[in-house]
Formats: C-alpha cells, sequence, structure tokens
C-alpha cells in the first residue's frame, strides 16, 4: 500500500535527514518506477524536497528562494560587501561580474572610467549601464526568467574571449569542503570563470557558512579572496590559511 511506503519514507527520514533512490527502494522495498512515484507524491505534498539523487526534509538544504525574492534579504550586508570588493576594481582592467544578488551591488561603486565589465546577469548589467562610468557588455544566450541571467553553453563559451583581473562571485554555501552552488549548469560554468580570472573573489554574507547545497563545485584553494561580513568558523578559516586564501573582514 502506498500510504503505508510513504509513512515509512517519512517515518525514516525524521531520523536520517534525506534518502538517496536507491536507499527508498531497499527500504520499501519496491521497484525503480514504484519508489519514483512515492517521491513524487511526497513532493506534491510539500512534504519532502527533492534535490540531486533523492529527497529531504524541508530545509535541510537551505531552499534557494526565487532571485527576485532572495534579493530582500541581508540588504545592507550585501551593501558593505559590494562596497568592499569594488576596492578591487580600481587598478583593473577588464572584471567578470556573476550573477548575484549581492554582486548585483557592485555597480553602484565603481569608478574606474577605464573599467570594462562583463555579466551574464541581467539585474548587473542594468545597474551598470544605470549607476556606473565603466564600459558594460552582457554576454549572449538564452534568457531566463526565474535566474535573471543569460544561460546555456553560448555564454559559457563567450567566456574564452576574455581574461579577467577579477571575477567576483557569490555562493549559496561554504564549509571546510569547499564552495557550493543550486544548479548542476553551474558546475562547468563557474569553473570556466575561474579559468578565465586572474583572482577570484567571493563576497559572503554569514548566511551561507557551513551551508552544504546541490553541488560542490569550487575548491577552497581555487578562491583567492573571500569577504564577508563575520567571523568565519576557525576549522573553516584554518582551511582558507591552508589554500592561502586572503579572507577581508567588513
Amino acid at each position: 500500500m502506498q500510504k503505508e511506503r510513504l509513512d515509512l519514507i517519512l517515518k525514516t527520514l525524521q531520523e536520517k535527514q534525506t534518502l538517496t533512490l536507491k536507499e527508498i527502494i531497499e527500504l520499501t522495498d519496491s521497484s525503480r518506477d514504484t519508489a519514483r512515484r512515492d517521491i513524487v507524491k511526497l513532493t506534491e505534498n510539500n512534504l519532502v524536497e527533492r534535490n540531486y539523487g533523492g529527497i529531504s526534509l524541508p530545509n535541510t538544504f537551505q531552499k534557494l528562494d526565487s532571485y527576485l525574492q532572495r534579493s530582500d534579504d541581508y540588504v545592507n550586508a550585501k551593501k558593505e560587501l559590494a562596497k568592499r570588493a569594488a576596492v578591487f576594481t580600481n587598478q583593473a582592467t577588464q572584471v567578470y561580474l556573476d550573477v548575484s544578488t549581492t554582486v548585483e551591488f557592485m555597480p553602484k561603486y565603481l569608478t574606474n572610467s577605464n573599467l570594462f565589465a562583463v555579466t551574464n546577469s541581467l539585474d548587473i548589467a542594468d545597474q551598470l549601464i544605470r549607476n556606473s562610468p565603466c564600459k558594460t557588455r552582457i554576454l549572449g544566450g538564452n534568457l531566463d526568467a526565474e535566474k535573471r541571467c543569460v544561460t546555456g553553453t553560448r555564454p559559457c563559451l563567450d567566456l574564452e574571449n576574455y581574461t579577467f583581473d577579477y571575477a567576483f562571485l557569490s555562493s549559496v554555501g561554504i564549509d571546510e569542503e569547499g564552495i557550493y552552488y543550486a544548479y548542476d549548469d553551474d558546475i562547468d560554468y563557474k569553473a570556466k570563470i575561474r579559468k578565465q580570472s586572474k583572482k577570484l573573489v567571493l563576497l559572503l554574507d554569514s548566511s551561507k557558512v557551513n551551508v552544504k547545497h546541490n553541488f560542490k563545485v569550487l575548491n577552497l584553494d581555487q578562491i583567492d579572496y573571500i569577504i564577508t561580513n563575520d567571523n568565519l568558523p576557525r576549522k573553516l578559516e584554518n582551511r582558507l590559511l591552508k589554500s592561502k586564501t586572503q579572507m577581508i573582514y567588513i
């Protein structure tokens, strides 16, 4: 009976926090198709969240809200992070501003008229042409209404044409293992940003610390600078020091 299987899944989930598809099959002694139907039923009733490879209790992973809703979170902290990050651009000639509700505040603090800024974010491009004196380019590709950015293989390929003095980005989580993002298309895209940038700067508000998410995309030693608004946990800080990542507290 499906009800009995669902009750068993939820009871086990309370204990383990997450379950893979394979674990659900073994737990309920059911087929792969039956397990998938059970996952769909639980998800439709908002009892679980689907993640890469299985399910979790709601908020086991910090849920990535819609981009526009997140824009209202931690506004003051994000402004301070962006203001400090903008200092790096004073002597730069070419930078990349990644889609981010934190990086989005940077254009207001850019004063270098010789700066050439590239982005895949619709909102950052708008802020650049409204509030900064620098030259601006937005990468081509498909427009994603939810993420408010350009997506697909085209922008990733276009990055080959640039060598950035600095790339500025944020993340949905960081811990001692690395930097996390929510979408699988972030894997290749962030790796390409890293490859095309001399220095990578991570803007990190305190809500992202010790948070895992769907995909670990970057290692700590791939980050040159972290700008954050609160002291990092000692273990994480020590790992960053070993990785030669410079930390800037505001």
